[in-house]
């Protein structure tokens, strides 16, 4: 892997081992939440919720893994009947080893990937939105991740965690509101000069109104007053003939394609 590709791998796993650390204890017994460390990669279980964004080998080939970390993966996904992980990997040096690690555990490539944007320093322009984007303060903590899962049509039992990282070290948490109505968010993780912009989603009934470029222009213009200098983020490429706000609203902030990384799965 290039140095670029493995610090913008790296924050991701950043920030989704501190958002696993966040979790409340009861709430990370009820969904059997558990991280293990790689030699480089992080893996991420719900052992309870077969869902390909909660169990994730995020980082194939990073650091001093060079295939091991998927031999693990795989076997803890199908340990834990888990049929839809995601074993993800980067571009790089060891991404061809790894592509034939992963045909002979048996393991298919996933038609769609991700694709993941960079962007460097430069001043972000506020949108034009009547929703109004501000902190999430810790009163709003549990209507923040109400927000969330209901804009990504998840259920609520869901929201205890993510309000769990509102006022947490290193995140910093938005929500965009209409009127009193709060009615979407998004987060932000910032380790040193580096940020990670993600769980952002804005219910449906205030989509197409700017959201969404809002809390992505909040979250750069506080990422640059914090230092940040390499933001990160990522998201599915849209397949053939799909919608795709999600990929055009991050590359209107001035977010570029730095790769594609692929999704191998049971």
């Amino acid at each position: 892997m290039t140095g670029a590709t493995d610090a913008l791998e790296q924050i991701e796993i950043d920030a989704w081992r501190d958002y696993c650390a966040a979790a409340p204890a009861g709430f990370a017994q009820a969904v059997g939440l558990e991280t293990a460390e790689l030699g480089g990669p992080l893996l991420a279980m719900c052992r309870r919720i077969d869902h390909y964004q909660f169990n994730r080998l995020i980082g194939g080939g990073l650091g001093a893994d060079d295939g091991e970390a998927f031999d693990t993966a795989a076997s803890r996904f199908r340990a834990a009947g888990l049929a839809n992980g995601y074993l993800q990997i980067a571009p790089g040096r060891r991404a061809a080893a790894l592509e034939r690690r992963a045909h002979s555990l048996g393991l298919k490539r996933v038609e769609r990937v991700w694709v993941k944007f960079a962007r460097g320093p430069e001043p972000a322009q506020t949108p034009d939105t009547a929703l109004v984007v501000a902190p999430a303060a810790p009163a709003e903590a549990m209507a923040f991740g109400g927000a969330v899962v209901a804009g990504f049509g998840m259920p609520q039992s869901l929201a205890p965690w993510l309000a769990a990282i509102v006022g947490r070290a290193g995140w910093h948490a938005y929500v965009a509101r209409d009127g009193d109505r709060i009615v979407g968010g998004a987060a932000m993780y910032v380790a040193g000069e580096r940020g990670w912009l993600g769980i952002g989603a804005v219910q449906p009934d205030a989509r197409r109104r700017g959201g969404q470029s809002a809390l992505l222009a909040r979250r750069l213009a506080d990422g640059l007053a914090l230092g940040v200098r390499l933001f990160a983020t990522e998201t599915g490429k849209p397949l053939a003939g799909e919608p795709h706000p999600s990929f055009s609203n991050i590359q209107r902030t001035g977010f570029a394609i730095a790769y594609e990384r692929a999704n191998w799965t049971l």
